[in-house]
């Protein structure tokens, strides 16, 4: 638990008289700090009752429910109550659900656990991804350190994102299905370098706090390859490859490229057609009450899921629609921009990338993909007003860079 200090030292906190509200989400996530980063303490459904103690320009609210006390995003309590889903058996849930020591939920613990299995994904990688989090004192002197001479304020005030009908929101089983497609992700072998990783997470938080998904809980992982490649799973576990830190040169080109994985998992790329299909609320309940071993419909449920989540990695590894592409490409930018960084930092990366040899296994890192995309991403910097004072970071990223063997 971190000391009261540290927090109010480094966001700006504003005292007000204690309220109470109510959460309005179906999935409400109580955290211990003021970011979707810090470990999380409890889920709280729709209809708990809160007591705000504290608010903060960052978007997060420091709140009492019952015997504990943690942070909740602002849009916890925004907007209409949750409607009700018709599968959902909510009368038999608690409305506070204490998180294990494995630091995730029991519900999406065993989607995870069931989804990895199905993909023969890698089952030690779910372990790891629920023991990572960033030191919060480190993570403060980092973000400290790099808008020391910066309003950041003032530049998202200029660089604006754009409505969305629905912020970004996961389902349980939309939550493990992607954890158990990291899994599978995982198994092409992780690169473990602790001061890297960390590195790769403290740019990759400074994105997403800059995103219009500051509350979505992301984590970023390298893999062990040589190739330039990405991946994003539903929920927010993104990877990077080692071969793709090796051939940037700026910490504003690691920001851009980590922006548009974070893109594909803000606009929920790839799942949009399952969102459509009903039964993956009634499926959301499979761990919350229903016995699956005498209801067939779960039964079928299960294996529409099983499915689905085949699909799903299925695209992620081979690559997205090139509309989704060119959204997160724009996105990305913006969400860099946001963040402090010259979004021009990725028309240096994907030139670098086309004056050298094929270095993706990526479709949409060819060199003749790389050239339509320079092409796409000029025009569309010439059509935004972007400040003129962004940051690239290059000496502190070619720091980091020469830790990597």
């Amino acid at each position: 638990m971190l000391k009261r200090g540290l927090i109010l030292g480094v966001v700006v906190v504003c005292l007000i008289a204690a309220q109470s509200d109510t959460v309005k989400r179906n999935r409400a996530e109580l955290r211990e700090g003021p970011g979707a980063w810090f470990p999380l303490k409890a889920e709280l459904h729709a209809g708990t009752e809160i007591e705000i103690l504290e608010t903060t320009e960052e978007g997060w609210l420091k709140v009492r429910t019952g015997n504990l006390t943690g942070y909740v995003s602002q849009r916890a309590t925004e907007g209409k109550a949750a409607e009700k889903d018709i599968f959902a058996q909510m009368g038999q849930q608690q409305t506070t659900t204490e998180i294990a020591q494995s630091g995730v939920s029991a519900a999406v613990k065993g989607f995870a656990e069931k989804f990895a299995k199905r993909l023969n994904g890698d089952p030690k990688f779910l372990t790891e991804l629920y023991q990572y989090h960033l030191n919060a004192r480190d993570f403060y002197t980092f973000r400290n350190s790099t808008y020391a001479d910066m309003n950041l304020r003032r530049i998202q005030r200029k660089v604006k994102l754009p409505k969305i009908k629905k912020v970004p929101e996961f389902t349980f089983s939309e939550e493990g299905m992607g954890q158990g497609i990291a899994a599978k992700i995982a198994s092409q072998g992780l690169y473990h370098n602790r001061p890297v990783q960390d590195y790769i997470n403290k740019v990759g938080q400074l994105v997403v706090a800059a995103s219009d998904a500051y509350d979505v809980g992301f984590k970023f992982f390298i893999l062990d390859l040589d190739a330039v490649n990405a991946y994003a799973c539903p929920g927010g576990i993104v990877f990077v490859t080692r071969g793709a830190l090796q051939h940037m040169g700026s910490e504003a080109e690691l920001a851009a490229f980590l922006g548009h994985e974070i893109a594909h998992v803000t606009r929920k790329h790839g799942m949009k057609e399952m969102e459509e299909r009903k039964e993956m609320i009634m499926a959301d309940n499979v761990f919350m009450g229903m016995d699956a071993p005498t209801n067939p419909d779960v039964a079928a449920v299960s294996q529409d899921l099983d499915d689905m989540a085949l699909e799903s990695y299925e695209t992620i590894f081979s690559g997205r629609l090139k509309g989704y592409e060119e959204e997160a490409d724009e996105m990305g930018l913006r969400y860099a921009a946001r963040a402090g960084y010259n979004p021009r930092a990725m028309l240096t990366l994907l030139n670098r990338l086309t004056s050298g040899p094929n270095l993706s296994n990526n479709e949409h890192y060819t060199k003749s993909q790389n050239l339509l995309r320079v092409d796409r991403i000029e025009r569309y910097l010439k059509d935004q007003r972007w400040p003129d004072d962004l940051l690239t970071h290059e000496q502190r990223f070619k720091e980091m860079q020469r830790l990597i063997r």
